[in-house]
């Protein structure tokens, strides 16, 4: 079936069920209950619940790239402002999405599971890799040491983003703090 409003609600219901139970206790009579369907209507949209579950974290996936894919081409000759710009996309995402940051948090901590670390891989290296090309930049025009290793600058920027998740779930008041990206982005890089 193609990807309309209806499809989306679901998402959005699905999204929140899992982050409030956890995929194990999500069952799909649950799932479909909330979305407001049928248990075997679910099924029309989604082959099993974990193929659900995926559809759920590629939901989140494609809105935090669409996010940093606007900030890529506003700043497309300052890396470092792109770096900056996406981190606080990102804590801004998280502070604003609670369900959606718990589920995010739940499949960081469930990546046994091949097909949720295939997903969160994916994610993770395109993320990795955007980030490897900016520090790169930063590096070429000055705006960054020489001796920084881009890889390892850049596996620490996408690990940050399981760090600003904590912190928010666990109501650290420094992130709540409107500088409190700039001051760490600026300890960091300059």
């Amino acid at each position: 079936m193609g990807k309309g409003d209806r499809y989306n609600e679901i998402i959005h219901s699905c999204i929140d069920v899992f982050a409030r139970t956890n995929y194990e206790k999500a069952t799909t009579a649950l799932l479909a209950q909330e979305a407001g369907l049928a248990e075997g209507t679910l099924y029309k949209y989604f082959s099993s619940k974990k193929e659900l579950f995926l559809e759920c974290f590629r939901f989140i996936a494609n809105q935090l790239i669409d996010r940093y894919n606007l900030i890529y081409e506003a700043n497309e000759d300052r890396p470092l402002e792109s770096l900056k710009a996406v981190a606080q996309s990102y804590l801004d995402f998280v502070k604003e999405n609670p369900g959606m940051r718990r589920f995010l948090a739940f499949l960081l901590n469930n990546v046994f599971d091949e097909d949720f670390f295939k997903e969160l891989k994916g994610f993770m290296d395109l993320n990795r890799e955007a980030a490897e090309r900016l520090v790169v930049r930063a590096i070429e025009k000055g705006e960054l040491r020489k001796k920084v290793d881009p890889r390892v600058m850049a596996w620490f920027f996408v690990g940050g983003y399981y760090t600003l998740i904590l912190m928010t779930e666990m109501e650290e008041e420094i992130v709540q703090d409107p500088e409190f990206l700039e001051k760490f982005m600026g300890s960091v890089f300059e």
